[in-house]
């Protein structure tokens, strides 16, 4: 019953209030194999209308894409060819956006959206090198109005609760932060200059971890209401991409094992 709710919240974001409001923006196609081969980049990425699509990563784990969920939006922003092998598992119909048309939006978008969606292509590519996700704090931050709360945590605290409605995503600004799966495995170690928590507030989920403060730690609380107001002042295309991406991350999650 609960995975059920929860496919039926993800299909109501991207299906219901994003495609409607993106009509002269896509085309309305059958999918061919032609259009998931990896050794290019694709001039197109797709939102499932109807069908599903089998995906596979590197050590052979899949799942099943099903109407509403995203394929190539991470890969289009990069012009990067597609990381995960795709596999028809029977006729699908696709809403195909132009992949160029996604990068220009990007690349005009919000401080805060542009930062947000830098940071989770990272983690969807495990990236591990880059920094991009500094611009957020840079580039969001320190030039707003509005002084977010900061927050500080012992050793051990717990910040958000697994299962918890979200109400603030955060930055670190000293200590480090840990999530962890309801095994008490840790799934992400966030540092300062980091972003965490963020996924569950643009896609309206509940917390998929816990996460608790390693040692003395300082970070920035930034509210839903706050967000929410600056997300609705950015470009419908720009939210639509961001939410797509998360879907991503949160799918590639699921699929390391990350989130159990």
């Amino acid at each position: 019953m609960e995975k059920a709710k929860e496919k039926e919240k993800q299909i109501s974001i991207i299906l219901s209030k994003y495609i409607p409001l993106l009509k002269n923006k896509y085309r309305v196609h059958e999918l061919k194999k032609e259009h998931l081969l990896k050794n290019k980049d694709h001039e197109e990425c797709y939102i499932i209308k109807e069908g599903s699509v089998l995906a596979r990563d590197e050590k052979g784990k899949t799942f099943t894409l099903e109407p509403g969920a995203p394929i190539g939006f991470a890969e289009a922003l990069i012009s990067k060819p597609y990381e995960l092998d795709y596999f028809l598992k029977e006729d699908v119909k696709v809403f195909a956006f132009n992949s160029s048309n996604l990068r220009k939006a990007f690349a005009v978008s919000s401080s805060l959206s542009r930062g947000i969606i830098k940071y989770s292509l990272d983690r969807i590519f495990h990236n591990n090198k880059s920094k991009t996700y500094h611009l957020i704090d840079d580039g969001f931050l320190s030039k707003q109005d509005v002084k977010f709360p900061i927050k500080d945590y012992n050793d051990g605290e717990t910040i958000f609760m697994r299962n918890q409605k979200p109400k603030f995503f955060f930055y670190v600004e000293a200590g480090q932060v840990q999530l962890l799966s309801k095994l008490d495995k840790v799934v992400a170690t966030f540092n300062p200059g980091d972003s965490f928590g963020e996924m569950a507030l643009f896609t309206d989920r509940v917390r998929s971890a816990t996460a608790k403060s390693v040692g003395n730690t300082t970070v920035h609380a930034v509210g839903v209401d706050f967000i929410k107001d600056y997300f609705e002042k950015e470009d419908v295309l720009v939210k639509f991409v961001l939410i797509c991406i998360l879907e991503r991350l949160r799918a590639m999650n699921s699929l390391r094992n990350l989130i159990t």
